[in-house]
């Protein structure tokens, strides 16, 4: 099921429609980390990324019928 999250990712990543953050020489874009029971999500601070993610989120719970628990979700503002 997890999976099914990275591809809701990799899906609005190819739209231009999450903007990931660009590192390393080769400016690879970065937009998600899984680890075992944890996800983070690593992107542009815009009101529109932030919408976007939140939609992936919902969209995961109506797909694979989990719940998101919004109350441990963190929004931190990096620079």
């Amino acid at each position: 099921m997890i999976e099914g999250l990275a591809g809701l990712v990799r899906q609005v990543t190819k739209l231009h429609v999450l903007q990931g953050v660009k590192v390393g020489s080769n400016d690879i874009e970065i937009n998600l980390l899984q680890f075992s029971d944890d996800t983070l999500f690593i992107c542009e601070n815009t009101v529109q990324n932030v919408m976007t993610i939140k939609c992936i989120l919902r969209c995961f719970e109506l797909v694979f019928g989990l719940k998101v628990n919004f109350l441990k979700v963190n929004l931190e503002r990096q620079g």
